[in-house]
């Protein structure tokens, strides 16, 4: 189809097809079956469906090979025949054995990427299937009758309407060759090309070495710097469990556990097997491991911009539970795991992390100063940035003894604060900035107000808090643009030690925004959305704090290769190893 034919082909399709049309999925490719000037069909060839039971059952896949291998699938999301085409006998049948036999290499021109498998999924209330089997599509069952919600790759509702899975294999090997071990590297979707220096893999190495070693030495086959070397590679290439970071050491040649400094056995190299990770991740001492960890990210070109602002903030590890025994030798109440990160609202790496449990009211302040003691230095001349969880005398005072400063919100627990916050005659001559934003359908407007605290203000003194120069008040309104609804404008405070000729109120609005992208969406959201951290239910002893130190560390070594897009990068490791170990191996 040519590109001027497109919209005559998207108006059509939103015109007759009975699902509609809005857009096709990523990689994809649109068919028209002609007959002289006249249209007959629409074909819409889109990416493969993420999760698919049937497919991936009838190819044998486990969850590393899905990820690595399901560029080579594409969805037929699309068919129909238009009314222009008549009662023709069995040209469904014909226009798809004729699009079939073109669409490897369409598909290859268009995507740059080869084709073995296609699927398409035939709603069994509406249609029997007959063309799809007329032209030797295979039948493999039927789905659970979910979808994934818009927004979110890994939500998943369920709708009720279970779909027929049909596939074409393009080549009579295909079905082998999916579920072969290997894949040629011609199939990949990629060559990585990342590489890591020599000085910062030795400096790497030599930090992982400093994690003491648990276990026995006799009949230790695995050196600890090796397994846990692995699994850091592993997670790189996307793997979200220690069975994963298992699968991924079996597909490992001797020359790459060689590389990674594994033992040999009977002449042998032999990988770590999935009890061995696990044994591993439960036991090793997470303290010492996350404190390493952070040693090496310190240490890091873009992780130590000298003036950097940081945001810290707290995460539960889903699923996450300790066993630990009263002094009556009863079980105690099952608390989560959590684990607060320290990330640069610019360059969005991780600069420390460390676990915790308890509630979080209570546990995590303890562990915001407990991890701020430990960066010691590092956070001199930085501003450090967090929830109104955090805005207490005490934090403030650590952060002014170590001579950073401090953006923190106030809200309900500093209640005289914000008393004197809120009265309307404090914000007379305030410095003023107004900022649009205009997208999602919406208009929002953020004013921020800021005052000196250091001269003398109209009404009562300001309450007495640690160094406290400056204050802001951020006003938030948001109007809808089709149905011209006003939210409640929202209000915000912040007190801040900056000096005022820092505290310029674009400059603090800019900080108060990156504070929030810099957690939930550099940090947070893109750890559940490329290692699903959120689905993950592998969640005992020590190992889930373990996982969530090397889910930061390989964040940030993606993010000092500049990577833009974390989770296709970790798609395109998956499918090479050996381009996932040049990121961790001496």
């Amino acid at each position: 189809m040519r590109p001027e034919e497109e919209p005559q082909w998207n108006a059509l399709l939103r015109a007759h097809h009975y699902l509609g049309f809005r857009k096709l999925c990523g990689a994809q490719l649109k068919q028209v079956a002609v007959w002289g000037n006249r249209w007959l069909a629409l074909l819409g060839w889109q990416e493969a469906a993420l999760h698919c039971g049937p497919r991936d059952r009838w190819l044998g896949w486990t969850s590393w090979q899905r990820r690595a291998r399901l560029h080579l699938v594409a969805n037929q999301s699309r068919f129909l025949l238009l009314p222009s085409a008549g009662r023709t006998p069995r040209l469904a049948s014909r226009v798809l054995g004729l699009s079939l036999r073109r669409l490897p290499a369409d598909w290859q021109a268009r995507t740059g990427r080869p084709l073995l498998l296609v699927e398409t999924f035939v709603d069994p209330a509406r249609f029997a299937g007959t063309c799809y089997r007329a032209a030797n599509w295979v039948p493999l069952g039927r789905t659970q009758g979910f979808s994934r919600t818009r927004g979110h790759a890994l939500s998943y509702v369920a709708h009720g309407q279970p779909k027929a899975v049909w596939v074409y294999p393009l080549h009579r090997r295909a079905r082998a060759w999916l579920a072969a071990p290997a894949m040629p590297a011609a199939w990949t979707l990629r060559r990585n090309r990342l590489t890591m220096t020599p000085a910062q893999l030795e400096s790497l190495w030599l930090h992982l070495r400093r994690v003491p070693d648990f276990r026995s030495r006799r009949g230790l086959r695995h050196p600890l710097p090796t397994v846990l070397a692995i699994v850091l590679a592993s997670r790189l290439a996307g793997a979200k469990t220690p069975k994963e970071s298992a699968a991924f050491a079996a597909r490992l040649t001797p020359e790459q556990l060689q590389r990674l400094g594994a033992r040999t056995l009977a002449g042998t190299y032999r990988a770590p097997s999935y009890n061995t990770i696990r044994r591993v991740l439960q036991g090793v001492d997470p303290l010492q491991l996350e404190a390493e960890c952070d040693a090496w990210m310190a240490t890091q070109g873009t992780a130590c911009e000298p003036f950097e602002a940081l945001a810290l903030d707290g995460k539960t590890l889903r699923g996450s539970y300790d066993h630990d025994l009263q002094e009556d030798g009863t079980e105690a109440a099952e608390a989560p795991q959590q684990q607060l990160s320290a990330v640069g609202i610019d360059t969005r790496t991780v600069y420390g992390s460390l676990g915790f449990t308890g509630a979080k009211e209570d546990a995590e302040p303890q562990a915001f100063r407990t991890l701020v003691r430990r960066l010691g230095p590092r956070v001199a001349g930085r501003c450090l940035m967090a929830d109104a969880l955090h805005t207490s005398r005490a934090t403030a005072e650590l952060i002014l003894s170590l001579e950073a400063s401090y953006l923190l919100p106030v809200k309900g627990n500093q209640k005289t604060l914000l008393a004197w916050l809120s009265q309307d005659r404090l914000w007379t001559g305030a410095r003023t900035y107004r900022q649009p934003d205009y997208g999602h359908g919406r208009i929002e407007h953020r004013t921020i107000e800021v005052i000196r605290l250091d001269q003398p203000r109209p009404g009562p003194a300001c309450p007495d808090f640690p160094g406290v120069r400056v204050a802001a008040r951020i006003r938030r309104e948001v109007e809808f643009v089709k149905t011209g609804e006003q939210r409640e404008p929202a209000v915000a405070y912040l007190i801040s030690n900056l000096r005022p000729q820092q505290a310029a109120p674009k400059t603090l609005l800019e900080m108060n925004r990156k504070d929030w992208g810099a957690v939930e969406n550099g940090l947070h959201r893109v750890r559940d959305g490329a290692l699903a951290e959120d689905h993950c239910r592998v969640r005992k002893g020590y190992l889930p704090r373990a996982m969530a130190v090397f889910a930061n560390l390989a964040l940030t070594i993606l993010r000092l290769q500049e990577v833009a897009n974390i989770a296709a990068e970790m798609r395109a490791l998956a499918a090479n190893a050996a381009a996932a170990l040049d990121l961790v191996a001496l």
